[in-house]
C-alpha cells in the first residue's frame, strides 16, 4: 500500500512540474545594470478552448479514412489531444490564457503583448478534425493576435471594433500582489508557425521582457483551411465522429 501511494504522488508531482511554464528572461535597460529584482517576475500559460464558441481543430498529416477517425472513440476532446500527441497540430484558433505575478520589491507596468516566430513550416496535407463552433454562446474576445499580421503584437477589441494595441490602459502589477490573468485569442496564419509570447515591461526607469511557452515548448499552430484531403466533426455529445467532406 505503501508503495502504491507513492508512486501516486510520484505521478501527481510530476503532472504539477509539467504544469508549470519554462520562463527565459530578456532583461535590458535604458541606463545601467539589469531590472533590479526582475527574477521576482512569473508567468504560466494555459491552451484552451470553449466549445460554444471556439472550433477546436487538429491538423494531422496525411489522409484518415472514415474507417480511422471511427476507431478514435472516447471523449473527442481526448481524442484531439492524442493526435496532437502523435505529431498532429492545433489548428485554426486557440486562447492561451496569461497569469503574471511580480514577487519583487517594486510594482511593474506591462506595456507590449505579442506573439514571435521561432519557427515557421509550410502547410502540409493533411486531415482537419474539429470540435465545437458556434452554439448560441457570445464570441468575444478582448485581446487577440493575428499569426498573419505583420508585427504579431496583441490588439485589443470592443467587441468587433478595435481599440488599439493591447494593453490600451496601463496594466500594473504591484510589488508581491494579486495575480494580472488575461485571455489572448491566437488566430492562425498561412503557414504553420512555432511560436512564443513575448511579454514587455517597465520597472522604474528599467525596461525588461519575459518570455512565456507551453510547457518548454513553442505554441504551435496551423491554418484550419488548404491542402485539406479530409475534414470530420464531432457531434454534439463529444463522443463520435461525421465526416464533411
Amino acid at each position: 500500500a505503501k508503495t502504491v501511494l507513492a508512486a501516486a504522488l510520484g505521478v501527481v508531482v510530476s503532472a504539477l512540474l509539467a504544469a508549470f511554464v519554462t520562463l527565459y528572461f530578456d532583461m535590458w535597460a535604458s541606463s545601467g545594470p539589469s531590472v533590479p529584482g526582475a527574477k521576482g517576475m512569473h508567468a504560466e500559460s494555459e491552451v484552451w478552448w470553449d466549445l460554444t464558441r471556439d472550433t477546436r481543430a487538429v491538423r494531422v498529416p496525411g489522409l484518415l479514412g472514415t474507417a480511422d477517425v471511427r476507431q478514435q472513440r472516447g471523449d473527442a476532446e481526448l481524442v484531439l489531444d492524442r493526435l496532437v500527441e502523435g505529431g498532429g497540430t492545433h489548428a485554426g484558433m486557440m486562447r492561451i490564457r496569461l497569469t503574471l505575478m511580480n514577487f519583487s520589491k517594486a510594482p511593474l507596468s506591462v506595456t507590449e503583448v505579442r506573439a514571435r516566430v521561432v519557427d515557421e513550416q509550410p502547410v502540409r496535407e493533411g486531415t482537419l478534425l474539429a470540435c465545437g463552433g458556434s452554439q448560441g454562446g457570445v464570441g468575444i474576445a478582448r485581446v487577440r493576435i493575428d499569426l498573419g499580421s505583420a508585427n504579431k503584437s496583441a490588439q485589443e477589441y470592443d467587441g468587433d471594433d478595435l481599440v488599439g494595441q493591447y494593453p490600451t490602459n496601463e496594466l500594473q502589477l504591484a510589488k508581491q500582489d494579486e495575480p494580472a490573468i488575461f485571455d489572448i485569442k491566437v488566430e492562425d496564419g498561412p503557414a504553420t508557425y512555432s511560436y512564443v509570447i513575448d511579454v514587455s515591461y517597465t520597472q522604474g526607469t528599467k525596461k525588461g521582457r519575459i518570455v512565456v511557452d507551453q510547457a518548454g515548448k513553442p505554441f504551435v499552430l496551423s491554418p484550419a483551411t488548404g491542402s485539406l484531403r479530409a475534414e470530420y466533426q464531432c457531434n454534439a455529445a463529444l463522443n463520435g465522429w461525421s465526416k464533411r467532406r
